[in-house]
């Protein structure tokens, strides 16, 4: 399987959305033995299936880096862009490798699907945390006028009504929360979000009755509970955070999938390193 006197060349080629231009072997002079030949063949296919889809692979890498980077990305800017990958890589499968190169070949593909799972979950990510601030509005409303009704307030059943009225926004914030669909790496925040709701509305009832019951010692040791549940902002932060530092370590499994595909590109360009 070893040929003699032909020096390998390494023509730069598009491999997935991270690494635009990593080098995959590929050679050709005359007289190679028909293994090389096979490699040589199936190497410059799969080449050629990436270089007319650059521009697929090119809006995933800009818009998956533009993500984790913070930049502001719309929903609208990753229609798509997930099937473009699939599509892509289904054109690379269907490229049959040679034994030699299977390895190269299935570390590429597995690329590929993380590329095309990472884009769906990060338009996942980004149409929910486009309406989760629009779900969890009415609360910073409903908060800053609950404030205004209490220092107004002159009797305790007035006070009371007020309570019930945040009360009865707080569970409509939660039922519009709780019909986003929630991508998996936002499950966990979604969930917390949705409890901390529900722990609110009920710290309001039970505030509200300890008003009208002129509980004034039970009304103060709510308040301090109360107090620390009726910030949005912060749950908003928590859940944009969590998202970035969830996609950010899908980067790193994609990072590592290169890796594998470098070490294996390096393999197969040993096996048939001229002797």
């Amino acid at each position: 399987m070893r040929s003699r006197g032909c020096a390998a060349t390494a023509p730069r080629a598009l491999l997935s959305l991270a690494v635009l231009a990593a080098p995959l072997f590929a050679a050709g002079c005359g007289g190679e033995d028909p293994d090389r030949a096979e490699v040589r063949s199936y190497l410059e296919r799969v080449n050629a299936v990436q270089s007319s889809q650059k521009a697929v692979l090119v809006r995933a890498d800009t818009v998956l880096r533009g993500y984790a980077e913070r930049k502001p990305i719309g929903a609208p800017a990753l229609a798509g862009v997930a099937d473009g990958v699939r599509g892509v890589r289904a054109e690379v499968a269907a490229v049959k490798p040679p034994p030699a190169a299977r390895e190269v070949h299935e570390r590429l593909l597995k690329i590929y699907d993380i590329d095309a799972g990472l884009v769906a979950e990060t338009e996942r990510m980004v149409t929910y945390q486009d309406a989760a601030p629009a779900a969890l509005a009415p609360l910073d409303r409903a908060s800053a006028k609950l404030r205004r009704d209490l220092d107004r307030a002159k009797t305790a059943p007035s006070q009371a009504r007020a309570l019930k009225r945040f009360g009865a926004s707080l569970t409509r914030v939660g039922k519009r929360l709780r019909a986003l669909k929630a991508p998996a790496l936002l499950q966990p925040a979604h969930a917390a979000q949705i409890k901390r709701l529900a722990s609110t509305r009920k710290l309001s009832a039970q505030l509200e009755t300890a008003v009208r019951k002129k509980d004034s010692r039970r009304v103060a040791k709510l308040l301090l509970h109360f107090r620390k549940n009726t910030t949005s902002k912060r749950a908003e932060r928590r859940l944009t955070q969590r998202g970035i530092d969830l996609h950010t370590e899908r980067l790193r499994e994609l990072t590592a999938a290169q890796t594998e595909l470098g070490r294996a590109q390096a393999r197969l360009n040993r096996t048939f390193r001229p002797s």
